[in-house]
């Protein structure tokens, strides 16, 4: 049996709101109908919060559940201008930083970061302790796994996935895991799946459905399964070019 969640009321703030008591909503918080916000949240200025979305939901665990345990009474802080999807969750000690953006449907995770003006795709989710670099763009149906650290203005393609866990659940109970690294303006095409502990240098690309187990060099282009090297990428391909 899973965890019960905190008894959540009514509120005339918003059509269909729910909160859990305690809970303080700006008057520029724009919120969509059936929103459910729970305690600890802070919310800045100029925020948008998509129809159905819950915001600072605590921890649910079963009981066969090798998750580490989270406290409760984290601060989930949702920052100035940032927009929630519609459906999206956004999990207690979360971080949205300025103008960032959960997408609908997006899953944000206990101790994750969205960084400034970065943008988490439909459908994507980002696991525990995952940091997401400024500017970074994560499109739809993308899963990445915890401690992942994802740099600036790294592009992550539709359906790609960072592997939390190489051993398929068969590691030390509530062990820490090795992770994925991206580096600087990287890009990670769709389909693509990194395996951990891999480090992605700046610049570099993953092609389309490519297998990664090894670390990739700045610059490097890397296609296939398991991904290889096959050339590097021109100064007018880097991102400064294109700016």
């Amino acid at each position: 049996m899973s965890e019960s969640l905190p008894d959540v009321v009514a509120s005339d703030r918003g059509p269909g709101l729910y909160v859990e008591p305690g809970v303080v909503i700006p008057d520029d918080t724009v919120l969509a109908p059936h929103v459910t916000i729970y305690a600890g949240i802070e919310i800045g200025p100029g925020v948008e919060i998509g129809q159905g979305a819950i915001v600072g939901r605590p921890q649910q665990r079963d009981a066969r559940s090798n998750a580490p345990r989270i406290p409760p009474g984290l601060t989930t802080h949702i920052g100035p201008g940032c927009m929630v999807g519609s459906g999206a969750l956004i999990m207690s000690g979360a971080t949205l930083l300025e103008r960032a953006r959960a997408a609908d449907g997006a899953i944000v995770a206990h101790f994750a970061v969205l960084e400034e003006e970065a943008m988490l795709g439909g459908r994507s989710g980002i696991a525990q302790y995952v940091r997401v670099g400024q500017r970074a763009r994560i499109q739809n149906g993308v899963i990445v796994g915890p401690y992942a650290q994802i740099g600036p203005d790294v592009l992550i393609s539709p359906r790609a996935t960072l592997v939390g866990d190489p051993t398929m659940g068969r590691r030390a109970k509530d062990g820490k895991v090795p992770a994925v690294t991206l580096g600087r303006a990287c890009r990670i095409a769709t389909a693509a799946i990194i395996l951990p502990p891999v480090t992605v240098g700046e610049e570099a690309m993953v092609g389309a459905g490519a297998l990664v187990t090894r670390d990739v060099a700045p610059r490097a282009v890397v296609v296939g399964s398991p991904a290889r090297f096959v050339r590097d990428v021109r100064d007018d391909e880097l991102l400064e070019a294109w700016q």
